[in-house]
């Protein structure tokens, strides 16, 4: 059996748990919060609205979310896509109650 992991989504506050294994990437450090999303191309170029409003483009690295530490936020794949391409990443944070 799958090792499930809780997340909180930052946007709606709402909690999920998640397979160890969601592809998750790493939050740009402009990253405009609010929008809380970022898209992730074939060639793992992810585009997101920076800060200052602008659309910006960055080489990401998608890792299991196992990887990731209690109280960690990250951008975790989004599971209502089905295959489509480009994939969405949304804002969560790792439970820090998570066992």
């Amino acid at each position: 059996m799958q090792r499930m992991i809780a997340i909180i989504d930052l946007r709606s506050g709402e909690v999920q748990e998640r397979p160890s294994d969601t592809l998750t990437i790493d939050v740009p450090a402009d990253f405009d919060r609010p929008a809380g999303v970022v898209s992730l191309d074939a060639h793992s170029h992810g585009h997101y609205i920076a800060t200052d409003g602008k659309s910006r483009e960055y080489h990401a690295f998608a890792r299991p979310l196992s990887w990731r530490i209690r109280g960690e936020e990250c951008l975790v794949v989004d599971r209502s896509q089905r295959s489509s391409s480009p994939k969405l990443y949304r804002l969560v944070a790792i439970d820090p109650k998570n066992l």
